[in-house]
């Protein structure tokens, strides 16, 4: 009996492999089933990472839009040359190269920026970080330790704007007072760039050479916290001719704005002769300093570039690097008048 059950077992596994054997190839899949019922809806994620926060700053779209209407007459969005997207043209005209290394002090960029863009909300604000009102904290607000002489600055808020609005590194380098040994200049755009308006509000990088006035910051360096934008931000007169984002402290057609000056000065009438009277004579003393520069044939007749190649005196150097310094600035004293006139008045004494 035994022997009988072995064999009919036997039998069936070789059945059962000759099955398997025989096996075809596994055919096509079958055509997709519906689609199952929806799932329950997830839980909320946390706040700042959905557009839950949106509202925070669209909720009132009329500010928004009231800052970029400002901001289309700007300098920063008509007139900042931001093609110029070169390593060491891009960390100031582009809103790229300025987000690559602001408060890193870097003088250049790591390389050509491409598809440059204009200074813009996500230069100066950090759009769209956090989703909340956070956004709008300012990119950089720490101290600037300045390309030139290294002095270190601080004035708030400001400090964003001095990031760019510093004096550039010379070539050849600035010298040092008292040094009168020859040298030979061949850059025609010997002097700080354009962006001088930061260093003379804090009353530095000028070549301070000895002479009849003291070097002195003006109540504008010493009493101002925050610097440019208690005048260069103040507010809006107009519409969008002066104040918030045009950062213009004048119309295109010249009538002043007083909403940031009002605080020290309560007589506009007032104020209006005092800005007059400080621009003549700092414009004055930048003439007289530039025909002086041009009857030694350092300064063309245009009193705007250098004449080159010429052999000059380092002393020299550095007087031709105030004269652009106080030119570049264009404030004319408002400023910091103490400081440009002083810069002016000892470069004339020591020529003459």
């Amino acid at each position: 009996m035994r022997l009988k059950i072995f064999f009919a077992t036997l039998l069936s596994f070789a059945l059962a492999l000759s099955f398997t054997a025989c096996e075809g190839d596994q055919g096509p899949a079958g055509p997709q089933g519906p689609q199952g019922p929806e799932g329950p809806i997830g839980e909320t994620g946390p706040a700042g990472e959905g557009v839950q926060n949106c509202k925070d700053c669209h909720g009132s779209n009329q500010l928004i839009t009231a800052k970029l209407f400002q901001w289309e007459n700007s300098v920063h969005a008509t007139g900042g040359a931001y093609n110029r997207n070169a390593a060491s043209c891009a960390v100031c005209h582009t809103s790229q190269g300025f987000l690559e290394v602001a408060g890193t002090g870097a003088t250049s960029t790591g390389g050509t920026i491409q598809e440059p863009l204009p200074q813009n909300c996500y230069t100066c604000h950090m759009i769209h970080q956090t989703y909340t009102d956070a956004d709008w904290a300012l990119t950089t607000s720490d101290p600037v330790t300045f390309w030139v002489k290294g002095e270190m600055a601080d004035i708030g808020n400001s400090n964003l704007c001095i990031n760019c609005h510093q004096a550039r590194i010379p070539s050849p380098d600035l010298p040092e007072p008292g040094n009168t040994d020859m040298i030979t200049l061949t850059n025609r755009r010997f002097g700080p760039h354009h962006g001088s308006q930061g260093v003379m509000f804090t009353g530095n990088t000028g070549y301070e050479i000895e002479g009849p006035a003291q070097y002195a910051n003006s109540v504008h360096t010493l009493a101002i916290d925050n610097g440019c934008v208690n005048c260069h931000m103040a507010e809006v007169a107009d519409g969008r001719a002066a104040g918030g984002h045009t950062f213009r402290v004048a119309s295109e057609g010249g009538d002043l704005n007083f909403a940031g000056c009002v605080q020290c000065h309560d007589d506009t009438g007032e104020l209006e002769t005092l800005v007059e009277d400080t621009q003549a004579e700092i414009a004055d003393l930048l003439t007289q300093l530039g025909a002086r520069l041009n009857e030694l044939g350092i300064l063309d007749d245009a009193l705007e570039y250098a004449v080159t190649p010429i052999d000059i005196t380092n002393e020299q150097l550095g007087i031709l690097w105030n004269y652009q310094y106080v030119r570049e600035d264009n404030s004319f004293g408002v400023h910091n008048y103490k400081y440009a006139k002083a810069l002016l008045e000892n470069s004339i004494a020591a020529l003459n």
